[in-house]
């Protein structure tokens, strides 16, 4: 069955590299490509009663389509071109429920203010929602994806965005992160450097069982760590050590930090991020 790709856009710049790796995906994957633009604010000239019936007309709309059209000149893709008058996320909302997207993708403002809240917002909805996998475009799109890092918390919500991330992009090296409590680590409850030694025994023990039993096929071609920190920090640092190309998380779990993210958390994991990220529900 062809794969579907869903990309919301606001048709400016800060939304290159979402189309850009739009279009390769789509290409990589022999998918159909949607892409969706929503226009919020009316012109004055459209919503003003008084003018002539020929100023009325939004020709603000048409302006985009053709914009699209335009960039998708020699990228040798079939694309659907939906542009309204509406919220982001009731567009976005409106057309995964119509369709059954294998992935969402979208991009992030750098600028403060009232655009970044607004991309968050969309963001939030689409995870709200669990329609599909959202990904969050951050670099640019030179080439297909080499390898990726999940963050686990060994819970339902992990395995899901491990399974997703596995079936989406087979044919990359994955690394399972299991950052656990530095406070178990430490070994708080006796005191002792060999209850922190055990933690970490266990920890490295838990998040191979957790693989096995997820992808038992693909234990192969993933590697498993366990560490002791913040769930955020170590899947940033890891991703930079290791020029990742891709995290991937889960929108809920056991552990709060990794309770994904709906919220200022989600917010701040977006903007964080070294590289691209996978958003996934347990529900998809």
């Amino acid at each position: 069955m062809q794969r579907r790709v869903l990309l919301a856009t606001d048709l400016s710049a800060r939304c290159d590299r979402a189309f850009d790796r739009a279009v390769l995906l789509t290409r990589e994957w022999g998918a159909r490509l949607t892409i969706a633009a929503a226009l919020e604010e009316w012109p004055d000239d459209v919503a003003c009663e008084s003018q002539p019936r020929w100023r009325r007309t939004d020709r603000e709309l048409g302006d985009a389509e053709s914009q699209v059209r335009g960039d998708l000149e020699g990228k040798d893709v079939d694309a659907d071109i939906v542009v309204r008058r509406a919220p982001a996320p009731a567009l976005l909302m409106e057309l995964a429920r119509e369709t059954p997207f294998d992935l969402i993708v979208t991009g992030i403002a750098r600028s403060t203010g009232l655009t970044r809240a607004v991309l968050g917002g969309t963001v939030e909805a689409l995870l709200r929602g669990r329609l599909a996998p959202v990904l969050v475009v951050k670099r640019r799109a030179r080439d297909a994806y080499r390898s990726a890092v999940v963050g686990t918390d060994l819970s339902d919500a992990s395995r899901a965005a491990l399974h997703v991330t596995s079936e989406l992009f087979p044919q990359i090296a994955l690394t399972v992160l299991h950052a656990y409590s530095a406070k178990l680590a430490l070994g708080s409850l006796s005191g002792t450097r060999e209850s922190a030694n055990a933690a970490d025994w266990m920890a490295r023990d838990d998040c191979a069982r957790f693989v096995a039993e997820a992808l038992p096929s693909a234990t192969d071609r993933i590697r498993c760590i366990a560490e002791a920190g913040f769930p955020e920090t170590l899947l940033n640092q890891y991703a930079i050590d290791n020029e990742i190309g891709l995290m991937s998380v889960g929108t809920q779990g056991r552990n709060p930090l990794l309770d994904l993210f709906i919220g200022s958390t989600c917010r701040a994991l977006i903007l964080s991020s070294p590289c691209d990220l996978l958003l996934n529900s347990a529900e998809q």
